[in-house]
C-alpha cells in the first residue's frame, strides 16, 4: 500500500498583507506532479485546506483545481481542520460528487457534522492491484466550544478536551476493527489535532495549540500509520503504537520555519510489516530568512537573500538615518518583512545585581537629603522630618498622629505667657 500524505495548505494565507497566491499555484502543481510520479493508492489531506472561513473566489478555484488534478491519480480524503468551514466542505463535496470526469476517483470531505456528532468516519479503499484494502479512520478537528454539546458531563476542566477526544477516537477505532483482516487490511488514522511534544513553528493559531487541548502521542491508536495535521513544522511523533507524522505546511508561513524543509510524505505499508516513510521535497515556495548584522554585512551577503522574505536586524553604534531605504538598497531582490535597528546609543541595558547599592538607605535620610536639595529652612525641615517620621512609623488606625506644630500649639494654650515671667515661653 502506498499513501501520499499532505496537510495544512492554508490557501489564502498572507505574510503581513503580502499575497502568496503565485507560490501556492507553484507548490500545488509540484504536489500534483509528485502524485503522478509516485502513483499512490490513496491521497490524504489532514486538514486546514483553507486559511479562513470566508473564501475568495481565487482560493476556492485553486482548491477545486488541485483536488481535481489529484483525484485523477487516486482517491482523495480531506479531513476538516480548525480553519476549515464545514459549510464550504459541504459545497465542495456536492460539486465533486456531481462532477463526472473519465477515470476520476472520489474526493471525500470529512468534517464536523451539523447534527452535533463528532463527524468521524471509517472509509475503505482498495489498492491499485486489489491485493490489499486500506481502512481509514478519519477524525476532523473538534472545536473546544462544541465539547459542551458533545460531552456535557465532562465540563471545562483541564484535560477534559483530551478525554473527550479519546472517547470519540475509541468509538471510531472500534468501527475500524469491524471486519478487519490482519492478512489483507492496512489500518490508517487521519486527524487534525495537537499532540504534546510537537514542535510549533509559530504560525499556528495559538489558542488551538495550548496545553489545555493537547493529547498524548500514546493515546494514538494502534495502526500502521497516523496522518497528522495542525502543526506546520514537518516532524515525526514518537508513539509506542503507530508511525505518526505531521506532514507540515507546503510553504514556510512564519520565520519560525526558516530552517524547515517542506515536503509531502510517501508512506508504504503492508499488513503486519513495519511502515516506511519517505519525504518528497517541495521547493516551489519562497524561503523565509533572518539576518542580524551591520548594514555593510547585509549588502555583502545580498545575493544570498535573493527572492526571499527577510527578517532584518541591523546593528550599529549610532542611529542610521533613512535606514529602511538603505536596507532596501542593500538587498534589492529581497522582500523585507520586518526591520529592527539594534543601536548601541539607544539600547537599554538592564542593571546587574552588582550595580545596585548593597544597602537600601533609610527613608528618613532620603527625605532629609531631598529637603536639603530643595533648600528648606533648618527649623522647618526639622519639623517636617519629625512629622514624616511620625507618619512613617504610625501603625495605622482611624486617628493620625499629631504633627509637632500641633503639639506646640497645644502646649502654648495650656500654659499661656504672663507679664510677670511665669507661664509658657512657647507663646
Amino acid at each position: 500500500m502506498k499513501l501520499l500524505h499532505t496537510s495544512d495548505w492554508h490557501l489564502g494565507k498572507r505574510l503581513q498583507r503580502r499575497s502568496r497566491d503565485s507560490e501556492f499555484d507553484a507548490v500545488l502543481a509540484e504536489i500534483v506532479e509528485i502524485a503522478r510520479r509516485t502513483l499512490p493508492d490513496l491521497i490524504v489531506h489532514s486538514g486546514d485546506l483553507f486559511d479562513r472561513y470566508s473564501l475568495s473566489p481565487g482560493d476556492l478555484m485553486r482548491a477545486m483545481t488541485s483536488l481535481s488534478a489529484l483525484r485523477s491519480v487516486a482517491p482523495v480524503v480531506v479531513v476538516g481542520g480548525n480553519h476549515d468551514s464545514p459549510h464550504w466542505f459541504d459545497v465542495l463535496d456536492h460539486v465533486f460528487q456531481n462532477t463526472a470526469e473519465p477515470g476520476a476517483h472520489p474526493v471525500t470531505f470529512v468534517h464536523t457534522a451539523a447534527d452535533g456528532s463528532g463527524g468521524g468516519r471509517v472509509l475503505d479503499f482498495p489498492t491499485r492491484d486489489q491485493s490489499q484494502r486500506i481502512r481509514l479512520a478519519a477524525l476532523p478537528f473538534i472545536h473546544p466550544n462544541r465539547f459542551m454539546h458533545l460531552f456535557p458531563g465532562l465540563g471545562t476542566t483541564h484535560g477534559a478536551y483530551a478525554q473527550g477526544l479519546r472517547g470519540l477516537q475509541e468509538e471510531l477505532i472500534t468501527q475500524l476493527h469491524e471486519g478487519y483482516s490482519p492478512q489483507h487490511d492496512v489500518l490508517v488514522f487521519a486527524t487534525h489535532l495537537y499532540l504534546s511534544g510537537a514542535l510549533l513553528s509559530g504560525s499556528e493559531r495559538h489558542l488551538d495549540v495550548s496545553d489545555a487541548y493537547a493529547t498524548e502521542p500514546d493515546d494514538l491508536p494502534r495502526v500502521s500509520y497516523c496522518a497528522l495535521g495542525h502543526i506546520h513544522k514537518p516532524q515525526a511523533l514518537t508513539s509506542s503504537k503507530a508511525t505518526a507524522h505531521y506532514a507540515g505546511s507546503p510553504l514556510q508561513f512564519d520565520f519560525g520555519e526558516c530552517d524547515d524543509a517542506k515536503s509531502v510524505l510517501l508512506v508504504e505499508a503492508d499488513p503486519q510489516r513495519p511502515t516506511r516513510t519517505a519525504p518528497q521535497r517541495l521547493t516551489a515556495g519562497r524561503l523565509l530568512k533572518k539576518f542580524t548584522g551591520t548594514l555593510e554585512e547585509l549588502a555583502f551577503r545580498a545575493e544570498e537573500f535573493s527572492n526571499t522574505f527577510l527578517d532584518v536586524t541591523i546593528t550599529s553604534q549610532n542611529l542610521i538615518p533613512q535606514l529602511s531605504q538603505k536596507v532596501a538598497t542593500a538587498v534589492p531582490d529581497a522582500d523585507v518583512v520586518y526591520l529592527t535597528e539594534d543601536c548601541a546609543e539607544t539600547r537599554i541595558t538592564p542593571l546587574n545585581v552588582s550595580d545596585l547599592p548593597q544597602e537600601e538607605p533609610e527613608l528618613t535620610e532620603s527625605f532629609r537629603a531631598y529637603l536639603t536639595e530643595h533648600g528648606t529652612p533648618g527649623r522647618v525641615a526639622d519639623e517636617v522630618l519629625a512629622a514624616f517620621g511620625s507618619l512613617l512609623h504610625h501603625p495605622g488606625g482611624d486617628e493620625p498622629p499629631p504633627c509637632p506644630a500641633e503639639l506646640g500649639l497645644q502646649e502654648a494654650l495650656a500654659h499661656p505667657w504672663t507679664p510677670d515671667g511665669t507661664g509658657s515661653e512657647t507663646a
